[in-house]
């Protein structure tokens, strides 16, 4: 095996799962574009599924370990879903400090149901539902630009009439020969954090002509980019509509995009695609359907089109997104949505918005609602016009910096690109408070876990104006309001003093208590972990600002776009922590930190 070393920008991860019950093992498969341009895979190998447990009820450090305690931990560990319990280790929670174990599953899968028994057998349940992959990250405070020392155990150049490279490949943890240019096997300690750096991304962006008839596709156009060079090539396609869709596939694959774009192809374009799938096959002929639309980084294998997410079929996922094995989709369509707010929202809207003195940058004129006739009069023209609409979404996402601030999203929130283009803000912020509660032996509760609030907080005051014409305006912009509130008053989930709290305050502690009469630690008993993120984001920003203004006066263009793209992005996560921790729904939450 060569040895490789070198920088990535990660797309996406998943994990594989293989060994026999008494010697398990679980293979991390990161997927992602190389320094040098090349797309890769990594074989992540030396990581385990644990999550934590205590035992229910209050508690202090001043409280013992008990005998029935350790009888308890015992029985555990001859289960035969459980590999080990290790610990135990002093934690803060909501209920005082407590000794929490570490328990070792199986496989990643056998953690939610083991995790249901053990709450049955009243058990507190701490980091239960943090997704294997994101336990990397946190685990290794890493994010997604990363330095790796691996060896290469497969390339796309070398054949394999022999399958030797297949199994070398799943002898490290894989699954088969990935659609990537390099695949690595590496261990845990040679994953490391890198320094940000312009992902030379490689992006697909593609367009369907449909009969409204018969629903069937007319013909296709893709265009895809280097990033990097800015170079463009188009592909067209036209004639049966099976045969359009096994030559897509076998492009996609073989041009091997980070990212897939087109316009509202969340909502029409992939919907089609897998209709006219399933129209040609059945689930059984799972072949016939991996060369229609095996457009994931996976291996065409069974096992590969049934899985229910991240395999080489494309899967719709809860929310409006789309997933697909080793690659992101972001669609045009939602990003101009977000950062335009348009008053209409289809292309040739968002087209004329956007370029409203470039012709060439317009949708043609071609009546999409009687396509049939216009397919049967003039195909050159719709081809022509195919082509120019999927070309528009790489110009659009180009002109509103779409993926250059989603991957600083992810550079600052360390997750992968696919999580800040196509995940939640929770997800964003989790990813940094959860590796500083870790730091600082905070247990973490599962999400959903918080008292249920009573109504809706009370918003801040907005003082109504006398409409007219005023004299002598001023205009004052509170620097980062909200974080800078809760900042001053230390406002978190670990330092709120609920009165039930073993830890009450003294007659000389210092306290801030907020106008609802919620009650906070000062920083001088315990500073909050939300506090101590947003001061650091702010240190941030402040950096990147400096940094944006000398790239600016030095006339480095290349500079100045990515330090404007990173403080952007530290400004978003800094503004969305008062929302997520005054939801509902989120870990660290309580009624009282939004009413704060």
């Amino acid at each position: 095996m060569d040895a490789w070393a070198g920088r990535i920008g990660v797309v996406s991860g998943r994990y594989h799962s293989h060994g026999e019950n008494d010697a398990p093992e679980t293979t991390i498969e990161l997927f992602g574009r190389c320094e040098d341009g090349a797309s890769i895979c990594l074989l992540v190998s030396g990581l385990r599924p644990t999550f934590e447990i205590a035992t229910m009820g209050k508690r202090s450090k001043d409280d013992p370990i008990t005998d029935a305690e350790l009888h308890r931990i015992e029985v555990l560990r001859q289960r035969s879903d459980i590999v080990d319990v290790r610990g135990p280790v002093w934690k803060w929670t909501d209920l005082g400090e407590k000794p929490v174990w570490t328990v070792e599953a199986i496989q990643p899968f056998n953690v939610p149901s083991l995790r249901t028994d053990l709450i049955k057998q009243s058990w507190m349940i701490y980091s239960g539902d943090i997704p294997f992959v994101n336990r990397l990250f946190l685990d290794n405070d890493i994010g997604m630009h990363l330095a790796i020392e691996g060896h290469i155990i497969d390339s796309r150049e070398w054949d394999d009439e022999d399958d030797v490279h297949k199994t070398n490949v799943m002898k490290h943890g894989g699954v088969g020969r990935y659609a990537v240019d390099r695949t690595v096997a590496v261990t845990l300690e040679h994953v490391k954090q890198s320094e940000p750096f312009p992902v030379p991304w490689r992006i697909l962006s593609y367009d369907l002509e449909t009969s409204i008839a018969h629903n069937t596709i007319l013909c296709a156009a893709v265009w895809v980019e280097d990033m990097a060079t800015g170079d463009r090539r188009v592909y067209e396609y036209k004639g049966a509509e099976d045969l359009i869709m096994e030559q897509m596939t076998k492009m996609v694959r073989n041009e091997d995009p980070d990212i897939i774009t087109g316009y509202n192809i969340d909502n029409f374009d992939f919907p089609r695609m897998v209709e006219r799938m399933e129209h040609h096959t059945s689930r059984k002929q799972w072949k016939a359907r991996s060369n229609l639309l095996g457009w994931g980084r996976t291996p065409h294998l069974e096992t590969e089109c049934n899985r229910s997410r991240t395999g080489v079929l494309p899967r719709r996922q809860s929310n409006r997104a789309w997933n697909l094995g080793g690659r992101a989709i972001v669609d045009a369509w939602w990003q101009a949505r977000q950062a335009l707010k348009p008053q209409r929202e289809t292309l040739s809207f968002i087209s004329k918005l956007l370029f409203p003195d470039q012709e060439d940058m317009q949708k043609m004129d071609i009546d999409a609602s009687n396509m049939d006739v216009e397919w049967a009069n003039r195909p050159d023209e719709v081809m022509e016009y195919c082509v120019r609409d999927a070309a528009l979404p790489l110009d659009i996402l180009h002109a509103i910096q779409a993926i250059r601030r989603k991957e600083a999203v992810a550079a600052v929130a360390k997750v992968p690109f696919e999580t800040a283009s196509n995940g939640s803000t929770s997800q964003l912020l989790d990813s940094l408070v959860v590796r500083l509660a870790d730091r600082r032996e905070v247990a973490v509760p599962l999400t959903g876990s918080a008292e249920a609030k009573e109504g809706q907080i009370t918003g801040g005051y907005v003082h109504d104006v006398e409409a007219g014409l005023h004299p002598w305006i001023a205009v004052l912009d509170f620097k980062s309001m909200y974080p800078s509130i809760m900042i001053g008053h230390n406002v978190c989930y670990t330092t709120r003093i609920d009165p039930s709290h073993p830890e009450q305050p003294g007659d000389d502690d210092e306290i801030h208590t907020s106008p609802t009469e919620a009650k906070f630690w000062s920083t001088s008993y315990r500073k909050g972990l939300v506090p101590t993120l947003l001061e650091d984001l702010m240190g941030q920003r402040d950096e990147h600002k400096a940094l944006l203004k000398q790239a600016r006066h030095d006339e480095q263009a290349e500079k100045e776009e990515f330090h404007d793209a990173m403080q952007y992005a530290v400004k978003i996560l800094m503004n969305s922590f008062y929302g997520v921790f005054a939801s509902g729904f989120y870990r660290f939450t309580h009624k009282d930190l939004g009413s704060s």
